[in-house]
């Protein structure tokens, strides 16, 4: 199975110590499509914090379904999501970003995170997820 790398695209990818970072390959394949350096034209992104992937959760869900079908990234740049979304125009331009970019990605299932709530392209009500980005693939 693959893991995710510690560099995506010039961007330092640092993980809890409970992430297990072997992931489904559309993971990978999702985060080097979303992520670059220069996502948002006058915002820095330097490092990205994944606190879950393959771990950490129970049936149903697909951090653990199908063998880490999603991922959990809980800080921006050093800087917690639920912290500074809403008073860091870095974190929040680039959680917007990666939403955004995740969106377009051919192999998206859910997409959960401050910005927006979708799943399979559609705005979905789940509760939760004001503190990270859940980006999960079919």
């Amino acid at each position: 199975m693959p893991s995710i790398p510690n560099t995506v695209n010039d961007v330092t990818i640092n993980f809890s110590a409970q992430a297990n970072n072997s992931v489904d390959q559309r993971i990978v394949d999702a985060l080097n499509e979303i992520i670059t350096s220069e996502l948002v034209e006058d915002h820095s992104l330097t490092s990205l914090y994944v606190s879950s992937a393959n771990d950490q959760h129970s049936l149903p869900s697909r951090h653990v379904q199908g063998q880490g079908k999603a991922i959990d990234i809980s800080r921006v740049n050093g800087k917690k999501i639920v912290l500074y979304y809403n008073s860091d125009d870095d974190v929040k331009a680039v959680v917007d970003a990666l939403q955004a970019n995740f969106e377009n990605y051919q192999h998206r299932r859910e997409n959960f995170g401050p910005s927006l709530k979708h799943k399979l392209g559609s705005s979905f009500p789940v509760s939760g997820h004001n503190d990270h980005i859940h980006l999960s693939v079919n």
